[in-house]
């Protein structure tokens, strides 16, 4: 009986959308009035649920087999899994949309995942969410992304997230001990009455058919396009997801194309986009059937001056729209056509998908841009675009004479209503900001950094007489304070994504440093527990590069650099995240949390502190200020941020500080691009250790081709040094029969900075990148054979 009530509240919304659709369609048959009403009857004036079924699988199983038998035509559900949205497989979920979804947790739970799938949930559809029995997930859950050497038996990230269920009364909760249904005290209840989830001030916006969904649409499409008509478009629309972004680019679009206009619209995926191709073909329906606007009163059509407002829309390609003159093409962001700047405009939607890198390359080719973004999202920047792109964009434009970026805000909720209970949900799960419905705020901005961020003001002071920093845990902190702690370490940081809270959690390797001012949390330091006795067992095998166990990121690659066991036994404290409030920074508060965490570290026996982070000026200086040594920079740029990661260490004992001066030695040697001839014997030594590990299989080119540079460096075609000889005589043996040209030529290519995949498969005539490895392994164990007679 309790699953019968069960399935009549999940399916009550698409009965009460057939009776409705067919009271309206005898209505209109009755009085000869267009269904306008059937605008109502697609939208159900029901709030979307979120239903969560615990207990085994065959439980779960019968459970949906029962509850999805025999659905409504007009209604919707698909399945998904872990293994289905993990990585980048989770994109494709951007732009789309279903009444139902079923989320399975059993194998996995991603806070990212929850939050992707619930944002494709419309009105009145539902969130299934399936998982073990209450008392057994937290223990039943294994996270990826514990430490080597650590265990997690007991989730405290799940254990919150099944308390905010428990204490959610809008959540319904099936498990076998019985059903709860939303408004309810008793465990079964009369569906009947909990029916309507209709908000009485809902938006007046909903009832009626429009071009636009929402005030804030108009307001957008107004914006948009006297920006376009003074050549000053190059606009940020960003809004929480399910604003209708997507819808307002398909108008804005279209009105574009009906004056000639040739768009090119991007984004991660194409199937992101089809969201926006939909409203385009809806505009053009709909433009066909309202030319009288005395017969659609509420229905309002584009100005008479578009120039091809009669032409017929073109769609015989799935990627591109045509009207008249006015061409709009998806093309992929690593399309040539994207950085030619031959169209009126570009497009890239959910910008915050792509690498904040990608997304400068491609509008700085074009005078006018709109990029499209959610705020509070799990797409790869994340809060990165925010806090690391606009300042790059306002500085772009100063550079080219015009303005600041325009800001675009959406916050009328369109896919779902106002005070949708999953929204609030997520919204608290995640611990996104929910003292305020919109982000107006966060774009406040000054000339100097392109915004700032505004928090409730703090009393500035210098004095450090009413502070103090406490070392505790993530899994110890209330609720309110973990709320303070995440929005402090979000401004300060470019990817904070769902996922990290459960990271910050359930990590047992972490380590919480809180700064207190009056009983306000103003700072914090989050730090890894790294290397010691959980590396000892592996520590040869990390030295060659032999395995790469999960974290101790800093131990890791000190002990690589150095191919030195010892380094990876030190103890460190590597601080992730240090952060302190906006309104407090430059008044010594950072450096007061180092130098108290430096005597904490001290007294609990640690070898060194160490700290990895994108480089940019100021963090450089500040970290150089507080003694931290740079012993290491990545070669390639961080995807999402644009920027180069560096690896600095602060050595406390003895030990650390004698091994550590090893790896400044070699950073160093690297760094001034040190030939091998100039090379110390120990680094000479050293050099030819890691050509061993390479040949071996255990190292990457990239990875050992500072120390192909050096001996490439040093030699000349007619090399002086006994140890340097040996490489022109591997060349000569393998190129006997071509030029000294050609042989010259990959001495130069092996020269350059980083290795040239293409130019040297074409010289090695190999095929692709596995292929010029096994060439250049070759090349090397010669060499090295030849170098061991030559001592």
């Amino acid at each position: 009986m309790a699953l019968q009530q069960l399935r009549d509240w999940l399916l009550a919304p698409y009965y009460s959308q057939a009776a409705k659709q067919k009271s309206d369609v005898e209505y209109s048959a009755e009085f000869n009035a267009e269904p306008y009403a059937q605008h109502n009857a697609e939208r159900p004036q029901i709030h979307r649920r979120l239903l969560v079924i615990s207990g085994d699988v065959e439980f779960i199983e019968n459970t949906i087999d029962v509850l999805l038998a025999d659905l409504p035509g007009q209604c919707r559900a698909e399945a998904f899994n872990e293994s289905q949205l993990k990585g980048k497989n989770r994109k494709v979920l951007l732009g789309s949309e279903r009444d139902m979804a079923i989320f399975h947790c059993h194998e996995s739970f991603s806070p990212g995942n929850f939050l992707a799938l619930a944002g494709t949930i419309t009105h009145g559809g539902c969130l299934i969410v399936t998982c073990p029995s209450f008392d057994k997930w937290p223990q039943q859950h294994h996270a990826s992304f514990i430490s080597y050497g650590y265990e997690s038996n007991d989730s405290a990230y799940l254990k919150r997230f099944i308390t905010l269920l428990l204490d959610d009364k809008h959540t319904a909760i099936h498990t076998l001990e019985g059903t709860r249904l939303p408004n309810q005290d008793s465990g079964y209840l009369d569906t009947k009455q909990n029916m309507d989830y209709s908000d009485a001030d809902q938006d007046s916006q909903h009832l009626i058919p429009s071009l636009f969904s929402s005030q804030d649409q108009r307001a957008a499409f107004d914006a948009l396009s006297e920006q376009f008509e003074e050549d000053n478009m190059h606009t940020l629309v960003a809004a929480p997801r399910g604003r209708g972004k997507s819808s307002l680019l398909g108008i804005f679009i279209w009105h574009l194309l009906n004056e000639g206009q040739h768009i090119l619209l991007t984004s991660t995926l194409f199937e992101n986009v089809h969201s926006v191709f939909r409203q385009i073909d809806r505009m053009h329906e709909q433009n066909k059937t309202s030319t009288d606007d005395s017969k659609h009163p509420h229905v309002e059509p584009f100005s008479s001056s578009d120039k091809n407002s009669n032409n017929v829309l073109d769609k015989t390609s799935e990627k591109k729209r045509r009207v008249g003159e006015g061409t709009v093409e998806w093309v992929a962001p690593d399309n040539p056509m994207l950085f030619n700047g031959h169209c009126d405009a570009v497009f890239i939607d959910e910008a915050a998908s792509l690498p904040i890198p990608v997304v400068l390359n491609i509008i700085k080719n074009h005078k006018q841009w709109l990029l499209s973004t959610t705020l509070q999202g799990y797409e790869g920047s994340g809060s990165g675009f925010i806090h690391k792109l606009i300042p790059k964009l306002n500085f772009h434009l100063r550079k080219s004479e015009r303005k600041s970026v325009n800001i675009i805000e959406l916050h009328t909720p369109l896919r779902w209503f106002t005070h949708d209970p999953i929204e609030r949900f997520v919204n608290k799960a995640c611990l996104f900001d929910t003292d305020r419905e919109d982000s107006k705020l966060v774009f406040e901005g000054d000339e100097k950094a392109g915004y700032k961020t505004v928090e409730a003001p703090l009393a500035p002071t210098n004095s450090f007489s009413d502070i103090s920093l406490n070392k505790t845990r993530f899994e110890r902190l209330s609720e309110r304070a973990l709320e303070d702690v995440m929005k402090l370490l979000t401004l300060a940081h470019y990817q904070t994504t769902p996922d990290d809270l459960m990271r910050l959690l359930d990590s047992p390797d972490l380590i919480l440093f809180l700064l207190y001012q009056g009983g306000k949390v103003i700072g914090a330091a989050v730090v890894n527990e790294e290397g010691g006795e959980k590396l000892r067992d592996i520590a040869k095998n990390i030295a060659t590069g032999e395995r790469r166990p999960k974290g101790h990121l800093g131990a890791q690659q000190l002990t690589l650099m150095s191919a030195n066991p010892a380094l990876a036994t030190l103890k460190y404290w590597r601080i992730n995240r240090i952060a302190v409030s906006p309104e407090l920074q430059g008044k010594g508060f950072g450096t007061f949390i180092i130098s108290t965490l430096e005597k904490a570290a001290y007294e609990a026996g640690i070898d060194s502190l160490s700290t990895s982070y994108g480089s940019e000026d100021k963090l450089d200086r500040f970290w150089q200020q507080n003694k931290f040594v740079c012993v290491h920079k990545g070669e390639k740029a961080n995807k999402a941020s644009g920027e180069t990661s560096v690896l600095r260490i602060a050595p406390l004992s003895e030990r650390a500080r004698t091994l550590s001066s090893e790896v400044a030695s070699i950073y160093d040697a690297k760094k001034k691009q040190t030939t091998y001839d100039s090379l110390s014997a120990s680094l000479q030594l050293l050099c030819v250790t890691k050509l061993r590990h390479f040949i071996a299989g255990y190292r990457s080119l990239d990875n050992i081709w500072g120390e192909i540079n050096a001996i490439a460096l040093c030699n000349s075609p007619h090399p002086s040094s006994n140890h340097t000889a040996p490489l022109f005589d591997v060349l000569s043996e393998l190129f006997d029969n071509q030029t000294n040209e050609r042989r010259s030529e990959l001495i130069r290519l092996l020269r350059q900075p980083r290795p040239n995949y293409n130019s040297l498969s074409d010289m090695l005539k190999t095929k692709g990148k596995k292929g010029t490895t096994a060439a250049l392994k070759e090349i090397i164990s010669r060499f090295i054979i030849k170098l061991d007679m030559a001592d």
